[in-house]
């Protein structure tokens, strides 16, 4: 019968991500309200891992002391609750398959509806969903699900982490300029996806295929209130712990809408 790990926790310098920091990627995610709204951290566990473990992983890191003291204890935070050991842990695997930025061709053929043949976002009246003003049918791709172009791309796809980058980016924070034409979104959601992903080849072939294991995680405190992400109902308020078995990393990514961190990704 098979021991389930005790799985230990060691932060990590911060890494720098040749991606993310580059200044063009800084620009636009000040540009759009995310800049000083999403922390990077990396700490490494010691433990043999695979997939059937990842709710203990997850659910022992959360309640870990040491990831209690060190998770986002360098930045400050007005948005994060620091210093909270999880009383319970919600995880879903996200999946992470997409291999090529083609997965987002759909969106640049102009007979879709999201883009002119110049490129540029098409427009549309001003409607507010949530909390977010939609006035183009990217937005409403994403937000409006009584719009033609909601139904471009499939519930699965959506859910492929390349996607919810690409989400994250093209919604913004609460001071946000909106580009007018599609390419900068997809530009820097290729960016951070390839700093945070690992690809490697099959064994038994050449295939390439992603390695990391992406999981959405909702931490909550005692009083059985989110605190990683807060109010984890607002679609642009996420966290994700991305775990690397074969390096033995786990890489936590959080986005808080309208949360601002002084010291951020450095």
């Amino acid at each position: 019968m098979e021991i389930d790990p005790k799985f230990t926790f060691v932060p990590l310098n911060a890494k720098f991500y040749d991606g993310i920091n580059d200044k063009d990627t800084q620009e636009y995610l000040r540009k759009w309200g995310l800049k000083g709204n999403f922390v990077i951290q990396n700490f490494s566990f010691n433990e043999p891992f695979q997939q059937y473990h990842k709710y203990q992983l997850a659910d022992a890191f959360f309640k870990d002391a040491t990831v209690t003291r060190e998770l986002l204890s360098k930045q400050s935070c007005a948005w994060m609750k620091q210093g909270i050991r999880a009383s319970s842990v919600e995880i879903k695997q996200v999946p992470c398959s997409v291999l090529s930025m083609s997965f987002f061709d759909k969106m640049k053929n102009p007979n879709n509806r999201i883009v002119h043949n110049s490129g540029m976002i098409c427009k549309r009246y001003d409607s507010q969903i949530e909390d977010f003003i939609v006035s183009d049918n990217l937005r409403g791709m994403l937000l409006d699900e009584e719009s033609e172009e909601y139904n471009l791309y499939s519930e699965d796809e959506k859910c492929e982490f390349v996607f919810r980058i690409f989400q994250m980016l093209v919604l913004g924070g609460i001071l946000c300029q909106f580009e007018d034409v599609l390419q900068p979104y997809l530009d820097i959601t290729k960016t951070i996806y390839k700093d945070l992903i690992r690809v490697q080849k099959r064994n038994t072939s050449d295939d390439l295929f992603v390695s990391t294991l992406v999981l959405e995680v909702v931490a909550k405190d005692d009083k059985d209130q989110d605190y990683f992400p807060s109010d984890s109902d607002n679609r642009q308020n996420i966290a994700f712990l991305l775990i690397d078995a074969n390096s033995r990393e786990i890489t936590t990514f959080i986005h808080q809408y309208g949360g601002y961190c002084s010291a951020n990704l450095n």
